[in-house]
């Protein structure tokens, strides 16, 4: 990347407004990070600076340089990320990913929520605890979220799972027997969790649910938190039907999940919004000021790749110590690896809305009731929608090259 030399740390530029319902993914001003150096250009051309042996130049970095048109700041951009975290997945990534934008100075990452329908929700909180121990970044408080879908019906009732087929999650086996004593040392819970990866955590999950956090700071910060929702949407139901205007005084939503064909034929939940139909149905027909979705089939455009991981866990910074022990073994014995990145698209959408050229409005619900088309998605285009429908902005394209331009300068970047 060239890094520019400026006076000022923040360049601001007027952005294109939304007029009507056209799709508007961005914030209406344009942020340029430039590197700010202690001797200025004037000194140097002048001659002046220190030549003192031993003289070091100072280089300040509230943000990393960057080329890349970052439209959000710490002072405006307050995130709360609400994911069904787990090791060695494309939430890892993403909790990686916001960590580094906020010690970049991109964001302000407020917390952490842990959501449906990964592993259960408090196995995910220690997971992301021990993350956040490992990374160095405990200030980042985490919250346990619900895990069961907002109605309950998956868990309550055997019959209804078998009856269509549905995969019954060792989550789900355990709520339907209330009795149960479930040994989590003994399971290999989506296959990513592993006792010895978080032993002797010593970080503590906060006490209150994740819905009360998400209500508490939006009425703290009105207007300016974004809810990130990489999981089922259970927590951000509960906070919408805990707080009417929640919705409304955040600053948006953020999805990924559900399948949205660009043709506006119907698509279908996916995993993150199949596990709580009636949940995303709450959420999309609250009053946000903005919507917008990241579909599965587009976020699954974008591959990680081992020449990727090479770069990343090169790098001198405990984010890329923690990928280089968690991660890079599987790397190194398949170099052929492909991992799909999924939720870790959301941020970089959120940060650089120019990173896609293909978006559209659409309005959309999901079946919600027991039956076969449980979790499918209905959507209308723009003119055809029922009356009582909010516009959602979807994502149809990322560019692959400037992502991972942005993400291996984020995660290869000590900001300390």
């Amino acid at each position: 990347m060239s890094h520019h030399v400026s006076s000022h740390l923040y360049k601001w530029n007027a952005g294109p407004r939304r007029t009507g319902h056209k799709p508007d993914i961005g914030v209406t001003m344009k942020h340029k990070i430039s590197v700010v150096l202690a001797v200025t250009l004037a000194a140097l051309l002048a001659g002046t600076a220190p030549a003192q042996a031993g003289a070091q130049t100072t280089v300040t970095l509230e943000a990393a340089a960057s080329d890349h048109d970052v439209v959000t700041s710490a002072a405006t951009t307050k995130v709360i990320l609400d994911t069904d975290l787990r090791y060695n997945t494309d939430d890892m990534y993403t909790l990686m990913f916001l960590l580094q934008a906020d010690a970049a100075g991109y964001i302000d990452l407020l917390g952490v929520t842990t959501a449906p329908p990964g592993v259960r929700t408090e196995v995910e909180a220690q997971m992301g605890l021990s993350m956040l121990e490992k990374v160095e970044r405990t200030d980042v408080p985490l919250y346990v979220g619900q895990d069961r879908p907002l109605d309950g019906r998956w868990y309550k009732d055997s019959d209804f799972v078998e009856m269509w087929n549905l995969r019954l999650r060792d989550n789900m086996k355990a709520d339907l027997d209330p009795n149960s004593e479930v040994d989590y040392s003994s399971m290999q819970l989506g296959g990513q969790y592993d006792p010895a990866t978080h032993a002797g955590v010593t970080t503590k999950a906060q006490p209150e649910p994740a819905w009360q956090f998400m209500t508490k700071q939006v009425k703290k910060y009105p207007g300016q938190v974004t809810i990130m929702s990489i999981g089922a949407v259970t927590n951000t139901a509960l906070a919408i039907k805990h707080d009417p205007n929640f919705a409304a005084n955040t600053a948006g939503i953020y999805y990924m999940g559900g399948v949205t064909p660009e043709d506006g034929s119907n698509g279908s939940g996916s995993f993150n919004w199949g596990s709580d139909a009636t949940a995303v149905n709450v959420a999309l027909n609250a009053d946000f000021p903005k919507q917008v979705l990241i579909p599965s089939e587009i976020a699954n455009t974008v591959k990680l790749t081992k020449p990727v991981m090479d770069e990343i866990v090169a790098a001198d910074t405990p984010v890329a110590e923690l990928l280089k022990d968690v991660a890079y073994p599987v790397w190194e014995a398949n170099p052929q690896r492909v991992q799909s990145f999924w939720d870790a698209v959301t941020p970089a959408v959120l940060m650089i809305p120019s990173i896609t050229d293909r978006t559209a409005v659409r309005y959309m619900t999901l079946a919600d009731e027991p039956g076969p088309f449980l979790g499918v998605i209905r959507q209308w285009t723009e003119g055809r929608q029922p009356a009582h429908l909010n516009p959602i902005d979807v994502v149809y394209t990322v560019d692959n090259d400037e992502y991972w331009d942005f993400v291996t300068e984020i995660l290869t970047t000590n900001y300390n």
